[in-house]
This record gives structure tokens, sequence and C-alpha cells, in this order.
């Protein structure tokens, strides 16, 4: 194992070791991803039963389902160069496609959008979708023409579509000229520096390949892996632990507030895959930690009560599972892959995040320069008992919502009972127009929650001071 000074503490070998045992998995690999790269890895079992090779630091997993945010991050890539748009007709780009309609005269044509959002109406199919992973585009082509059967109006609702994300991998392919495999390699796998991933296993040395296994009561038995084909779009990237950090990391870095302009897909257009755009039924697809979630572009998305926004995926294929979650707040993700068929790897990842949040210190949102400003005022505020001028630092509702006179009075109690202002804190943001900090007083904290109103110059819509008795330690 590697790892970084507070992480390398936090038990998550014995985690995933006890884990792996527990479940009965083979082997399996993890790595924590935290300011922009691998700092922890881990390992477990065997890669190889039959032959004794143990999982090694460079061990490579069929990822399955988790290829399909890099699908969608080279579908991506070509609407930033301007040679595809979302909302375009499939058939546009996939002529064959063209069967593929609705039954309402009414009903909208499936786009682009629809497909990567998994609301194009196609019905959920893991079962079948996972056997087709060789298929040939031939093959792919004349299963459309001969018909496709809808299961919703495309748009109406998320239903999780494997053959959606085969299609996006064909409408790639007509746009770029090229198979998406060599597409992904040239505008994600080669400039992220993931030398050691593939769509074709045969691309990899077999000794540096996990075997795939499923369980038959107390036995295992090899699956022999399918081939990339048509449905690889969907499920068939191989890669390491190494350098699928490589991929959370470039994923994370879409929320930094200075990123220069990448060589690779737009920040803006990272940071609009892990947006949801579409509701997700939890007892279909149960978010980690409980709570709603909903799909985005090639992600799941969930709002965490104490995480705040939590990406994820998973990925299921006879012999492999896997599944990676990361958190945009605090720059931190975790992921594990194995080689045990739907190896329900969910859990103890998300156990992971959680303990690699309380050593990782939240990633910081700029502030914009009015904050240090509205700092100023309201400690000034506060240690004049809220005699000041309100006039320059409310907008227009604020004294309308509570009188001056009755905000006095209560920042007068504050300042009588915590005494005089010693640090003030630096402001804690949510987006860049609302914030919490802390005044450290002589007798304890207050908490401060600030809102700015939508006009310029900056002035307050909402300001809240809460007593904090028994301030945390230094």
């Amino acid at each position: 194992m590697t790892g970084a000074t507070g992480v390398a503490s936090l038990g998550l070998d014995e985690l995933f070791r006890r884990f792996a045992e527990g479940a009965g998995i083979p082997g399996l690999a993890f790595g924590v991803v935290a300011g922009g790269r691998l700092v922890l890895q881990g390992r477990s079992g065997m890669a190889d039963q039959a032959g004794g090779r143990a999982v090694e630091d460079g061990t490579a997993f069929r990822i399955a389902s988790m290829t399909k945010s890099l699908t969608a991050a080279c579908v991506l890539t070509l609407r930033d160069q301007g040679l595809l748009e979302l909302d375009d007709p499939l058939e546009r780009h996939l002529p064959e496609a063209a069967a593929l309609a609705a039954e309402g005269a009414d009903d909208p044509r499936i786009t682009v959008r629809h497909l990567l959002t998994m609301t194009a109406g196609l019905v959920e199919d893991d079962p079948w979708a996972d056997r087709q992973l060789a298929l040939p585009d031939g093959e792919l082509l004349r299963l459309l023409q001969g018909g496709v059967a809808l299961t919703r109006r495309p748009g109406e609702a998320f239903e999780y579509s494997n053959l959606g994300y085969a299609l996006l991998g064909q409408v790639a392919q007509r746009v770029s000229g090229e198979p998406l495999a060599e597409l992904a390699r040239e505008v994600l796998l080669q400039p992220l520096g993931m030398r050691d991933s593939a769509f074709a296993f045969t691309s990899l040395p077999e000794a540096r390949r996990a075997r795939g296994y499923r369980r038959e009561g107390p036995e295992y038995v090899e699956e022999h892996p399918l081939e990339d084909g048509a449905f690889g779009a969907m499920g068939g990237l191989w890669t390491t632990v190494e350098d699928f950090a490589r991929y959370v990391g470039f994923q994370l870095s879409a929320w930094e507030p200075a990123e220069a302009p990448p060589p690779l897909l737009r920040s803006s257009s990272r940071r609009e895959m892990q947006r949801g755009h579409i509701v997700v039924p939890p007892r279909d697809h149960p978010a980690p930690g409980g709570g709603p979630s909903g799909y985005g572009l090639g992600l799941f998305v969930a709002e965490s009560p104490h995480l705040g926004r939590v990406v994820y995926h998973g990925g299921g294929l006879p012999g492999f599972g896997s599944h990676v979650q990361w958190l945009p707040r605090h720059g931190v993700g975790v992921f594990a892959f194995s080689n045990l068929t739907y190896a329900p790897l969910a859990r103890p990842v998300f156990e992971a995040l959680e303990r690699v949040v309380g050593a990782v210190p939240a990633a910081a949102t700029e502030p914009t320069p009015e904050w240090s400003w509205i700092q100023e005022r309201v400690s000034a505020l506060y240690e004049g008992g809220g005699s000041g001028a309100w006039a320059e630092l409310a907008a227009d509702n604020l004294l309308l919502d509570r009188p001056a006179a009755r905000r006095a009075e209560e920042l007068r109690d504050l300042r009588h009972r915590l005494g005089p202002v010693l640090l003030v804190a630096p402001p804690v943001l949510s987006g860049r127009l609302r914030a919490t900090w802390r005044l450290r007083c002589a007798g304890g904290e207050v908490e401060v929650e600030c809102w700015l109103a939508p006009p310029r110059p900056a002035r307050v819509q909402v300001l809240r001071f809460r007593a904090v008795e028994s301030p945390e330690p230094a």
C-alpha cells in the first residue's frame, strides 16, 4: 500500500479485505483520490486462482458500466468541438435507428441527450446486454433495422439502458470517423496518461489482467472475457487503479475555481456530466447513503445531507464488479474493482469515502471580492451591539423582514454573553452568494449565516446569528 498522511491510517485496507472475505470475492483492488492524485491504494486476494497469481499494483480489471461516463465524455468532446448537438435526433447520425420510433404520432424522436440521460424509453436490459459485449457493429445495426421495442415514450422517465450507450458508441464512431475505443484513447486515455487501459483485453498482457469468476455454490467458475464489440461503449473498459485515479482526478478538477483551459473535455462539460438531469427511482437504484438521486450524463448523482453531492456509478459484468464515488465539495473519491460477477461494492466504497472525508478538509469555494467587505461590516455590527451602518449592508427586504431595533437587541445580548471577536473564520460558501462563517469570541463562537441578494452591488438579504456555546478545539 502507498498512502498520504491522515489517509493511510484510516484502516481502509482492513475494511476492503474483510468485505472481500465476507462476500467471497477472489480478488479486489481499491484507490483513494484527493487533491487530484492517487493518495492511497490497496489490494487483496487473487487475480488468477488457478495460476496462483495475486492482485498486484497495476493489475487490470474490467470496470463494466463505470465505462459509461467515459463514453459520455467522448460524446461531449464531439459536442464541444461543434460536431454534434445533444438535442440532435439519433437518426441524424445513425440512420439505421429511424425504426426506433414511439407509437404515438406526437411522441418525441429519440435524441442524443435521451440516450445520455437514460430517458430514451428503452427497457432496462442488464441480463440481456451483459452478454452482447462482443456483438459486431453490423449485427447491432441489423438488430436496429429489425425493430426494437420501446417501453416508454422518449423523455418520459429514467430507465437504465445499456443498449442506449451502445448506440452512443455508434454515434461517436459515425461523427468522429473512428471506433469509440480509438476515440477514447485519443481524447481521454492518452492525454490523461492512462497507458494501461484498453477496451480490447488482448491489448493488455495476460499476466497483468485479473481473471473473472462467478460463484456456483462453494465453487468458483472462470468467466472467459468477452471480446470488445459494439456494446463496449456500455461497459468494456479494462483499467488499473493507477490509471482510473487519473480519470477521477480529471473529473474532480472540473470543480476547481481557477482551472486553466484543458486540452481535453471542457470543465463545464464535466460539471454537466455530474449534475442530475432526471430523477432516479430509489427502489430500482438506491443512492449511496440513501436520499434522492438522479442521472447525469453517464453518472449517477445523489445529494447526501452530510457529504453534499455524491457522484457515483457501479459496474457489473460476468466475472467482474466495480464501483466509484466522488465528492465535488471535498475533492475526494474512492473506487474499488473486483473479479467476481456483480460484486456489491457500493457499501464498502461509501464507508471508505466517509472515513476519507473525516481526514481531508472540504475543498473551499473561491469567495467573491464582496465577502471580505461583508464580513468586516457584519463583525463591526456584532462588536457594536447592533449599532452601525445597516443601510449600506442591507438589501431592501432585510430590515422590513426584521426591524433594525430588534436585530440590535439580539446582537447586544450575544455580545454581552460571548464577548469581543478574537478571530473571523473564512466563509464557507454554498454557491457564490450564500455563506456561513464563525466569529470566534472570548466566551464562545457565533455562527453567521448570510445570503446576498441578486442585484449588484452586493447587499444582504438574509443575516442570522447563532451562538455556539462550546466551540470546537482550534
